[in-house]
C-alpha cells in the first residue's frame, strides 16, 4: 500500500516540476520579448477555482435550504411524480 502512495506522490511531484518548468520558460520568453510584468499563468486558474468553489458552496447552501422545506413523510416516488 505504501508503494502505491509513493507512486502517486512521485507522479504528482513530476507534474509540479513540469508545470514550474513551463512557467519559468514562459517568464523567460516574456522577458526576452520585452513583456515585463506579464500575468503569471497560474493566477487565472486560481481565480477561476476560487469562483467555482464559491458557486459550489452557494449551490450546496441552497440545496440544504430546499431539502429542509420538504417534509420527511413525503416519499421519493411522490416527489418524482409531481416534478
Amino acid at each position: 500500500m505504501w508503494q502505491h502512495h509513493y507512486l502517486i506522490h512521485a507522479m504528482r511531484m513530476e507534474e509540479l516540476r513540469a508545470e514550474a518548468d513551463r512557467e519559468r520558460r514562459w517568464r523567460l520568453e516574456d522577458l526576452e520579448n520585452g513583456r515585463v510584468g506579464a500575468p503569471v499563468p497560474g493566477n487565472a486558474r486560481v481565480l477561476a477555482a476560487r469562483g467555482i468553489a464559491a458557486l459550489s458552496r452557494g449551490a450546496a447552501r441552497i440545496a440544504r435550504r430546499l431539502d429542509a422545506r420538504v417534509p420527511v413523510e413525503v416519499r421519493a416516488e411522490r416527489l418524482v411524480r409531481d416534478a
